[in-house]
C-alpha cells in the first residue's frame, strides 16, 4: 500500500464539515505520540478564548478528532512518514489543518 498525501487533509476536511459549520473557532491543538506504538499519547488544546471551548464542549467534534489523530499517527508510522510522532492541527473557523513538526518545534508552541 502506497502513501496516499491527501488522507490527512481529506480526512480533517470532513471532520470540519460534519461539526464546524456555523462556528468560528480559532487556535490549534499540539499533539504528541508514544513513539514506539505510534498512538496518540498527549493533546493540548490551545483554543483563543472561552467561547471557543464552549462552541465544542457537548460536542463529538474533540472526540472525534482524538480518534483521528491516532489514526493519523498509526498511519504515518507505518508509511514511514518523517515526524510521524507529533505535530500541530491549527482550527481557523470552518477550517482544519495539519503540520507534522520535529518534537522541539512542538514543545516549543506547547510552552509558549
Amino acid at each position: 500500500m502506497t502513501y496516499d498525501s491527501t488522507f490527512d487533509q481529506t480526512r480533517l476536511d470532513q471532520l470540519a464539515q460534519q461539526h464546524l459549520g456555523g462556528t468560528n473557532i480559532s487556535g490549534r491543538i499540539l499533539f504528541f505520540g508514544d513513539p514506539e506504538e505510534n498512538r496518540l499519547d498527549l493533546a493540548t488544546w490551545q483554543l483563543d478564548n472561552d467561547e471557543d471551548y464552549e462552541a465544542i464542549k457537548g460536542s463529538d467534534f474533540k472526540f472525534q478528532m482524538m480518534e483521528l489523530l491516532d489514526t493519523l499517527l498509526t498511519y504515518r508510522a507505518q508509511h514511514g512518514q518523517p515526524n510521524a510522532s507529533q505535530g500541530v492541527v491549527h482550527v481557523d473557523g470552518q477550517a482544519l489543518s495539519i503540520e507534522w513538526l520535529p518534537t522541539t518545534e512542538v514543545e516549543a508552541m506547547r510552552n509558549s
